[in-house]
């Protein structure tokens, strides 16, 4: 499957179709039942979402796996056009598709689905910045998009750094970068402040609402034993995955080097906020993948241990099948 998924073509992307449909299969079957919370408990934008899916189940499994495939095209073209790991593969799209699907319960109606999305544009936006002439004002735009997704997930605000780490991997940043950077951060929060007050509403009331979601402890989660053995598979893998990136960084170019330690920051920043917010949850996951996704192909495009690999990647496989047929 590695030495599959390595090429391009018809195969890969039929087979990732059936991957996907057999993942998503069951919430096409019997879509979960949604209820519309409290406008107080959500971000605007998510709210609005909600308020138009609430009552339409099986819409909103269309909605999610959308938005899902989506960042999945978004993502694999941001190698294809970048080429930071130096192959066309199909690889990134089959580990963002299977680190999506380890916790079900998220794959639908997650906001910080559509965060990832914006993340992941961010990212891409930020990387027309290296060694550009004059003042980049692709940070702005990253900076901007990035801030934008916390409307949808208030847990992507603490992303908005990646724009600040970025100016300061990619630049040799004055204070006007800084400054347009920070601005661009900032300008969707003053637009949002500004219809909220034009619409008669409290601002005090908003500014609740962030900060619910910001710092409000989060639901518990159920971590079953399956979950945490497949959770233990990814993390070995993903260790040796790491270790063979970070050995071979140094011999990069150099805009893939750049490339791949601001994945490696998104990695750390999704690690720390996980653990040191209380508000932000298994849910993130549909954000930390898209680096976890890099990291994977890259090892998986170059190694001569294809092997281990397969083992690995068949050990995640039917992993996942169990703990979707016996959750305990």
């Amino acid at each position: 499957m590695i030495k599959f998924f390595r090429g391009t073509g018809i195969g890969p992307v039929l087979l990732l179709t059936v991957i996907t449909g057999a993942l998503w299969a069951e919430y096409f079957i019997d879509p979960p039942g949604i209820q519309a919370p409290a406008a107080d408990t959500v971000m605007p934008l998510w709210n609005i979402v909600l308020t138009f899916l609430a009552d339409t189940p099986l819409a909103a499994v269309f909605a999610s796996l959308s938005v899902m495939l989506l960042l999945v095209i978004i993502i694999v073209r941001f190698n294809t056009t970048l080429f930071f790991i130096q192959r066309r593969t199909y690889l990134p799209a089959l580990f963002y598709i299977m680190f999506f699907a380890v916790f079900p319960g998220e794959m639908v109606l997650n906001p910080c689905l559509p965060a990832a999305l914006f993340v992941t544009v961010g990212l891409w936006r930020m990387m027309a910045a290296y060694r550009m002439n004059g003042i980049a004002y692709n940070l702005f735009d990253a900076a901007l998009i990035i801030s934008f997704g916390g409307m949808f997930y208030a847990g992507a605000i603490w992303f908005v750094l990646l724009a600040i780490i970025g100016l300061l991997i990619l630049r040799s940043p004055d204070l006007r970068e800084i400054t347009i950077t920070l601005f661009g951060a900032l300008l969707p929060w003053l637009v949002l402040y500004a219809v909220w007050y034009l619409t008669g509403r409290e601002l005090s009331d908003l500014t609740a609402i962030i900060g619910n979601n910001l710092f409000d402890e989060s639901a518990s989660v159920y971590w079953s034993r399956t979950l945490i053995i497949l959770l233990i598979i990814i993390a070995l893998w993903l260790l040796q995955a790491l270790g063979a990136l970070l050995t071979e960084l140094p011999s990069k170019k150099i805009r893939s080097r750049k490339i791949f330690t601001l994945l490696l920051w998104t990695m750390t920043l999704c690690a720390a906020v996980f653990l040191l917010v209380p508000a932000v949850s298994v849910e993130l996951m549909a954000l930390a993948a898209m680096p976890m996704a890099y990291v994977m192909s890259n090892y998986c495009a170059f190694t001569k241990r294809v092997v281990t690999a397969e083992i690995f990647f068949w050990l995640i496989a039917v992993m996942i099948v169990i703990s979707r047929m016996w959750p305990y």
